[in-house]
């Protein structure tokens, strides 16, 4: 079961299902060894065999995550406003650029407040549709105390950037947790040379109000990069598009 989220309007979740013969995916994704490929052009062909068959496997970039290494970078570099961001990493994964923010985590919840950022290729996602399944994959699951969260749990919310699916969890008395995904289009703002979409997940503990648990990955944030405070300019057709 997949949940996929769409673009025009509020978020809506596509269930689609494909029954494989058995073999029959291990045979079609043969084929690109026995044409004499790449291993490279292999995996991609089989990313691609998978993806049409509903799953989430990309050998390809399953193995640019397994071996490039993050850099750490200065915070003018990053994709988006993050002020109070305490590291900024970075990797290219064949294109596709990652960064990871860091954010400061003034609570008791393990782990870092972080904001996981790609800048998408079609090498790199399926980019007709922002599913939570192939996000989940391709961003390492979900961080705590979001590990059990799926795509039917999720809450919708818009601004001037779009849509966005989000969940939230209390965590004692006052700590408020939120786990944000989001799809930033061409349009939306520029992106790095080469790429199509902004792909976005943070996880964030406040000891706080919503709003504050969410500021980072809002719309004022989002059309903003880096420390020089550059704004871009938002369109309202830059939700997750299908």
């Amino acid at each position: 079961m997949i949940g996929r989220f769409r673009a025009h309007g509020p978020f809506r979740r596509v269930a689609t299902t494909r029954k494989v013969a058995p073999g029959l995916l291990a045979a079609l994704t043969g084929l690109a060894v026995l044409a004499g490929c790449s291993q490279q052009q292999s995996d991609m062909t089989a990313g691609g065999i998978y993806r049409f068959m509903g799953s989430t496997r990309n050998p390809d970039m399953e193995t640019l995550e397994n071996t490039v290494e993050y850099t750490v970078v200065p915070s003018s570099r990053a994709m988006v406003s993050a002020p109070q961001a305490l590291v900024v990493f970075e990797r290219n994964l064949g294109g596709a650029m990652e960064q990871r923010i860091i954010l400061p985590n003034d609570t008791a919840v393990r782990g870092d407040n972080v904001m996981h950022i790609r800048a998408q290729t079609s090498r790199s996602a399926e980019l007709n549709s922002f599913d939570f399944d192939e996000i989940a994959a391709r961003f390492g699951a979900m961080p705590a105390p979001f590990e059990r969260v799926n795509a039917s749990s999720l809450q919708s919310g818009t601004d001037s950037l779009g849509t966005y699916v989000y969940a939230r969890e209390t965590v004692g008395a006052n700590t408020l947790c939120v786990l944000v995904l989001r799809r930033l289009g061409v349009g939306a703002r520029p992106l790095p040379r080469g790429t199509q979409a902004l792909d976005v997940v943070m996880r964030n503990c406040v000891a706080g109000s919503m709003e504050q648990a969410l500021a980072p990955m809002s719309d004022r944030s989002l059309g903003v990069t880096g420390a020089q405070g550059t704004v871009y300019t938002m369109s309202p057709h830059a939700a997750p598009r299908g």
